[in-house]
């Protein structure tokens, strides 16, 4: 299956190629993204990682940052 993903905050999209059924975890691994410093989205709702993906869809992989003050 292909699943066009967003890449944030780089504002780059790419199409990649899944199994079946892959789930956002797998989708993560293909692109060599932590599972701990990104979130998955479809349009603004949150996608856990454990939800299987779909043929076509569109998704965002978004990275966290985060810090305080120095």
């Amino acid at each position: 299956m292909r699943v066009l993903v967003g890449l944030v905050p780089e504002r780059t999209e790419r199409e990649v190629v899944l199994p079946d059924r892959a789930t956002g975890l797998e989708l993560l691994r293909v692109l060599g993204r932590a599972p701990d410093v990104h979130i998955l989205t479809r349009g603004d709702t949150p996608v856990p990682l454990d939800t299987p993906l779909e043929d076509g869809e569109r998704v965002r992989v978004i990275s966290v940052v985060s810090g305080g003050l120095a």
